[in-house]
Order: C-alpha cells, then sequence, then structure tokens
C-alpha cells in the first residue's frame, strides 16, 4: 500500500478515535450545573427532614407506674408528620385481653413542635384539639402523655397545656412515676422495626 494511504487510513482511525472518544462528554458547564442543582435538591430533603416530628414511627406502648415501664403489650402508636410541615397524623390500635382491637384513634396532627415536645391533634369526627408531650430520657427511652384537653380551638388548647403545665399537673421530670394529668406515669414507647 501507498504510503499516502497508509497515513490517510491512519488519521482518518485517529479522528474516529477521538470523536468516539468525546462522545457522550457533557459540557463542564452543564456538569457544574447539575452538580449544583443536585447539592440544592440534598440540601432541600435534608431541610425536610429535619423538619419532621422527633417521635415519628410505630411504637408497641407499655404504661409505666412508680418509676417503672411494663413491657409492651399489643397496643401501637404511629406518629408520621408531613414533609415540610407542623402536620401530619397520629393513630393509636389499642388491643384487648383477647387480641382484638377495641379502640383507635385516627387523629390529624394539627400542629406539632419538636423543641417543646408536644404535638397538638385532633381526632377524627372530633371538633376538639388535645396536646399530646412527649419526653425522651438519658437513655433514650420515648415516653408520652396524652393531656386529653380538648378544646374547641388551637388557642385554647394551648393555653389550657400552659395553664397545667404552670399549676404542676403535667410536668416531665419523672416521667415513668408521675407527671401526665396529676399522679399518673406518661406511656413508656418501644420502636417496632
Amino acid at each position: 500500500m501507498k504510503t499516502k494511504i497508509k497515513l490517510t487510513i491512519v488519521m482518518l482511525s485517529a479522528f474516529v478515535l477521538m470523536s468516539c472518544a468525546d462522545t457522550g462528554k457533557v459540557d463542564k458547564s452543564v456538569a457544574d450545573t447539575n452538580l449544583t442543582l443536585g447539592l440544592l435538591k440534598t440540601a432541600e430533603a435534608s431541610a425536610k427532614e429535619a423538619g419532621q416530628i422527633e417521635i415519628r414511627g410505630t411504637f408497641l406502648q407499655a404504661s409505666c407506674s412508680a418509676g417503672t415501664c411494663n413491657t409492651p403489650g399489643s397496643n401501637t402508636v404511629t406518629i408520621q408528620s408531613n414533609f415540610g410541615t407542623t402536620t401530619g397524623y397520629l393513630y393509636v390500635d389499642y388491643v384487648n385481653g383477647s387480641g382484638t382491637s377495641n379502640y383507635r384513634v385516627n387523629a390529624e396532627i394539627v400542629e406539632f413542635n419538636n423543641a417543646e415536645r408536644v404535638l397538638y391533634y385532633k381526632p377524627k369526627n372530633s371538633a376538639n384539639i388535645s396536646a399530646l408531650i412527649w419526653t425522651i430520657t438519658t437513655e433514650n427511652e420515648i415516653l408520652i402523655c396524652d393531656v386529653f384537653n380538648g378544646k374547641p380551638t388551637l388557642a385554647e388548647t394551648k393555653t389550657d397545656l400552659n395553664s397545667r403545665k404552670a399549676s404542676g399537673t403535667v410536668y416531665t421530670t419523672n416521667p415513668k412515676a408521675a407527671g401526665c394529668n396529676g399522679s399518673f406515669a406518661f406511656n413508656f414507647l418501644t420502636r417496632t422495626f
């Protein structure tokens, strides 16, 4: 083969290889924009996750008294919050000794506050709003107290809860023994997986 033809074939082959090597590559400015958008979406998702209610999940519930808590039974509590809001839902299923549900709570969380560890809920088919408070012990145990203070408005429920806290009928200093509506202990939650 003549040298000119060989040289032409080599040059064409090199050109084809270089063209193929660039196929599928993204322009640097496009890649930088995509990376920035990805990081912003990650930050947005992290912010939404951080805004979730602290005690979300499904738990088995046990009662506490005189500083100790029973072994969790069949009663379940499910608490979830909606992304980007301070709302969500609360489900409680109380099971009797024969293993069948004898009482259910299906409620909308009207508002929650992780810093104050309180959620306000309105049961289905009820106009009143009640408060549920929680505490987390140094052993990471979650204890809840349903204040059962249903009032017609959120503002009235908040005022009532603050009044109960000020008078000492609701407090979290010794939740396994007392502090839930006077002398009652809180309920202990064990997370189900």
